[in-house]
């Protein structure tokens, strides 16, 4: 609402209606700051299951090379993938035939039931959330 004074044609908002606007304004700040929180999160453990894919793949050709995984996954490089991601992976072999393995890693906000499922597919034996994993099979 506008407000003209008696004496002057100077037009302008009130206290109450400035007020009401800034705390919509913050409260919708708040809100969608939250939300762009997450979204990061989500789109690292997104890159981080996709690398799992990628280095599955490598270790698969390697195997078709080697009729066995190796001891090290990071050995792999450049050779079968151009270069190993940053994040911090858990590379479980088979100890005795080198003839199977597990990949896990750590995400940040969990990728649902998914990181559930690919533990239970690759059998390691937990159920943690936010771990996801990927296996020979």
């Amino acid at each position: 609402m506008l407000i003209k004074q008696q004496n002057k044609n100077i037009l302008g908002f009130s206290l109450i209606e400035l007020l009401v606007v800034i705390s919509i304004i913050g409260v919708l700040s708040a809100v969608l700051v939250a939300n762009f929180m997450g979204m990061r999160e989500r789109a690292r453990d997104a890159q981080k299951i996709q690398d799992l894919g990628a280095i599955k793949n490598a270790l698969r050709l390697y195997y078709n090379d080697n009729q066995s995984y190796p001891v090290d996954f990071r050995t792999i490089a450049p050779t079968y993938i151009s270069s190993i991601p940053d994040a911090v992976y858990v590379y479980n072999p088979d100890p005795l035939t080198y003839d199977s393995f597990t990949l896990t890693v750590q995400l940040e906000a969990g990728a649902g039931d998914e990181d559930i499922e690919s533990q239970a597919k690759c059998n390691t034996g937990t159920n943690d959330d936010k771990i996801f994993a990927v296996c020979a099979n």
